[in-house]
């Protein structure tokens, strides 16, 4: 077995001294336009509001994250700009214990040493402005160009880490990431935004944001349309009849998308739509090599009215919504030689996924006593139509229909003690009832200590589950390749965290955490016979790790972030590392002034170590990797008009990720040097 390359450790040890050495410079020029008298009368909520963000999605009431219950990264639209990142896989790469994978259709998030094939993002909860956007079949968290909003929408992002079951029920299972929109207030006028790339990539978008009396409005859609890589090779397909491996033209993507929120007093109305078309240019699923038939189309959209109201000196939050899912998955099969012949010729096997559904939410908070604050609510959800049939289309082709619909209902409840001044306990429990399965029901505890001003230690107990999706229970083909396993139970985890967070004088800031998770009831595939798989509740997982992280921000304009993750995961039934499981994460993110504070250079690196994994029986695995962009941006450098230059993989590294068993090949080849002109000008 190869051992972890040196070159992580290397830039682990370097970005920290990097970061320290080039914190020490930047402190000693903010010391001395400070006076020390300054920071030494301010008490720890002055002190952390200097440079540390609030967060609303921990507890459902905003908070500054030094008292939240969990360990939270909040990103701004200055990071996402002056990085240049152009998806929320692109944001989770950057950050310390997450780690993202690409099949060439869409993208799987992993955190803290999990990342299981077949999995859609259901462990994950991903919410905009509060609203869930998994979906009701699949559940699945979409991160990569079929994501909902446009990144130029986005005002900040809540990474939440850890189970949240006690608030958000299923899916929250290992953290909640929460976006949260611009309001029309940031636009106020209309904005015109667009952008041009490497792979024939283009991206037009146009906003408008009105302010009026008691209210405002906001629209905006956008358009992307990427050839992608058109000449992809796969060394399994390298055969003449199979065009000698190489896939041309076969990784394009598109898609569009609309958004619209207005507020008028205490309500708020937002819609979204996305669609969503990518060729598919790995033959999964045992289908023809090189067919541009083979697709997948996304389409996602819901209307949310959410009303806000303090009522004598209770604050009360009610939500109504409605969504609706649709997948279009189109598969082109060869089966000519089988006997008796099926068709005549190569078809089409479609996919046609569909789900409605619409559910209500109530929430009130309040400060009961001085020291304690209770929070309680009550979520109702009706999925009304899950469709999940599959059909050939030819004439008179097979067909198997699938329908479904379920309800389910939770009540949860959070209390916020303050014990002394420097003492908080955080008690919350949710109970969620399922027509498939019964109940469920998730605590979670924490206590949070602060000793001293900028000194916080958080101790974190949460019990979480993820329900058996509809895809999960139900799913079947017309080829019978899969069995129903309408028995599923739902998946558990008991998660255990300790957190250490130091602040220095409001300028920087480290975090040091350990965790054990233990996973029971694991949701995988297994084979039922030689041509036919199931899900099953067949494994269980440990996993332990620690993090550590030091950031940095300083009035000069310069920004330094770098963190070091590791993991150990191991499948307890079989004793063996958990399948594409990184046992090391590396970050560095530097941003610095180069004109005034109006151009900024920006450069990130991310390295992920070795990746083993079991592949169609063999043991396989995607070796680790070391990647470096750079973004040069500009703010009002010229009135109205921002840009930025982005460029992916500079070094033009080699880069793999792990296929599923659903690939016949065991590496999916990742872009090398890629570029990206970005503006936007307001009008």
């Amino acid at each position: 077995m190869r051992k972890s390359r040196p070159g992580l450790r290397l830039v682990l040890v370097g970005s920290l001294l990097l970061s320290l050495s080039c914190g020490r410079t930047a402190l000693a020029q903010d010391a001395e336009q400070a006076a020390p008298s300054d920071l030494e009368s301010m008490d720890l909520e002055q002190l952390t509001n200097l440079k540390v963000e609030t967060v609303y999605g921990v507890s459902k009431f905003e908070q500054v994250v030094t008292e939240a219950p969990a360990s939270v990264t909040v990103v701004t639209s200055e990071e996402i700009r002056r990085y240049g990142w152009r998806t929320l896989a692109d944001v989770l790469k950057a950050t310390r214990g997450f780690f993202a994978t690409y099949d060439r259709n869409y993208s799987y998030i992993g955190t803290r040493g999990f990342n299981r094939p077949g999995d859609y993002n259901t462990r994950v909860l991903l919410l905009v402005d509060g609203h869930q956007i998994n979906d009701a079949i699949y559940e699945s968290a979409a991160i990569g160009t079929e994501f909902i909003l446009d990144m130029a929408l986005i005002d900040r992002i809540e990474i939440i880490r850890g189970p949240s079951s006690s608030l958000y029920g299923a899916g929250a299972f290992f953290g909640v990431i929460n976006v949260i929109s611009k309001s029309a207030r940031q636009i106020e006028g209309v904005e015109l935004g667009g952008g041009w790339g490497s792979q024939k990539t283009g991206s037009g978008r146009i906003s408008y944001g009105k302010l009026f009396n008691g209210g405002e409005f906001l629209l905006s859609g956008s358009g992307y349309d990427s050839r992608g890589n058109d000449r992809l090779f796969f060394p399994e397909f390298n055969d003449p009849a199979t065009n000698n491996g190489i896939a041309r033209n076969m990784d394009r993507d598109r898609s569009y998308s609309l958004f619209a929120s207005g507020h008028l007093h205490d309500f708020t109305l937002a819609g979204a739509l996305v669609s969503r078309d990518k060729r598919i240019p790995t033959a999964s699923f045992g289908t023809i090599f090189n067919d541009p038939r083979t697709d997948s189309n996304d389409r996602r959209s819901y209307l949310d009215l959410r009303y806000d109201k303090a009522i004598d000196g209770t604050s009360v939050t009610a939500r109504l919504f409605y969504d609706e899912y649709r997948f279009t998955g189109n598969f082109a099969y060869d089966r000519t030689g089988d006997d008796p012949p099926l068709y005549p010729a190569s078809y089409v096997n479609r996919d046609q996924h569909l789900a409605r559904w619409w559910g209500a939410e109530v929430q009130a908070s309040r400060q009961l006593l001085p020291r304690l604050q209770l929070t309680g609510g009550a979520r109702v959800r009706d999925n009304f139509q899950v469709e999940i049939p599959n059909y050939d289309l030819v004439p008179g082709g097979r067909r198997l229909d699938n329908s479904h619909e379920n309800v389910f209902y939770a009540l949860f409840g959070q209390a916020e003690l303050r014990i002394l001044d420097t003492l908080i306990l955080n008690a919350g429990v949710r109970y969620d009832h399922y027509e498939t399965f019964g109940g469920a029901t998730s605590p979670r505890l924490a206590l949070i200590y602060t000793p001293v001003e900028g000194t916080v230690f958080k101790l974190i107990y949460g019990h979480a589950f993820r329900a058996p999706n509809a895809y999960e229970l139900y799913y079947n083909d017309v080829f019978d390749g899969y069995a129903t396993s309408t028995s599923l139970r739902p998946e558990t985890v008991r998660s255990y965290e300790a957190i250490y967070e130091q602040y220095y004088g409001g300028v920087l800031r480290t975090s040091a955490s350990v965790f054990y998770n233990k996973i029971d009831n694991l949701i995988s595939y297994q084979d039922v016979s030689p041509t036919q798989v199931a899900f099953a509740n067949i494994d269980r997982v440990k996993a332990v790790g620690g993090e550590f992280e030091i950031e940095g921000q300083w009035s000069s304009g310069f920004a330094a972030r770098s963190s070091y993750g590791y993991v150990a995961a191991r499948n307890e039934g079989t004793e063996q590392s958990l399948d594409y499981s990184p046992r090391h994460l590396v970050k560095l993110n530097l941003t610095a002034p180069l004109y005034r504070k109006n151009v900024f250079a920006g450069i990130e690196m991310q390295g992920v170590s070795r990746r083993e994994f079991s592949h169609n029986g063999a043991g396989v695995a995607s070796p680790g990797y070391l990647v470096t962009n750079a973004t040069l941006s500009s703010t009002a450098l010229l009135p109205g008009l921002d840009a930025s230059f982005s460029v992916y993989n500079l070094l033009d590294r080699r880069l793999d990720d792990p296929a599923t068993t659903d690939h016949a090949q065991s590496l999916i080849p990742q872009d090398g040097r890629t570029y990206r002109l970005l503006f936007s000008y307001r009008f």
